[in-house]
């Protein structure tokens, strides 16, 4: 009992130890990206978890936080709690968000439809999925495609050295903030 009691007063005598030790709690909200996979924390391995779960049934449109916390094995409320204080935001925008952040980048590297890529990423109305992407990105998935596809002409043009039609309504400084995650 003596041993501990000494102990606990060495470890309050060295205050940088402390503040080592508990530096990663007080940094606050966690970034998270879609393709991100280093990991270093409990709370960034817990967030590459839940990640990959929701990036494996992504499709799925019965995803749901229910399911959710049961495979990463807490109740939904710690889960809620969990999420809410890493990221900011709650399971069901944090699994949206990843289902749109997959669908900016179908739409961005396929020929896809955009009702295929709504249920590619688990939205069974394309309505729906339209109606959060543009809450998310400030700009319709359809726009989204029309600005993809002519930035791609321009920048192939501009390599045969040709000049490139200019992109009404749009710049691409613009369009890169726009997608960025906002976790």
């Amino acid at each position: 009992m003596l041993y501990k009691a000494v102990k606990k007063r060495r470890a309050f005598r060295i205050p940088d130890k402390l503040q080592k030790k508990y530096k990663r709690v007080s940094e606050g909200q966690i970034r998270v990206h879609f393709e991100e996979a280093y990991l270093q924390t409990g709370n960034e391995k817990f967030l590459g978890e839940l990640i990959e779960y929701i990036k494996q049934n992504i499709s799925n449109p019965n995803l749901s936080v229910e399911t959710t916390s049961r495979e990463m094995k807490m109740c939904r409320v710690s889960l809620y709690k969990k999420l809410k204080m890493l990221t900011g935001k709650s399971p069901v925008e944090f699994i949206q968000t990843i289902r749109l952040q997959k669908a900016a980048h179908l739409l961005e590297n396929t020929e896809m439809k955009i009702n295929q890529v709504a249920s590619e990423v688990g939205f069974e109305a394309p309505q729906y999925f339209a109606k959060l992407f543009k809450r998310e990105y400030d700009i319709l998935p359809s726009a989204y495609v029309l600005f993809i596809r002519k930035a791609k002409t321009q920048v192939i043009l501009s390599t045969m050295g040709w000049p490139a039609p200019k992109i009404a309504g749009f710049s691409k400084k613009n369009m890169n903030n726009k997608l960025q995650t906002k976790f």
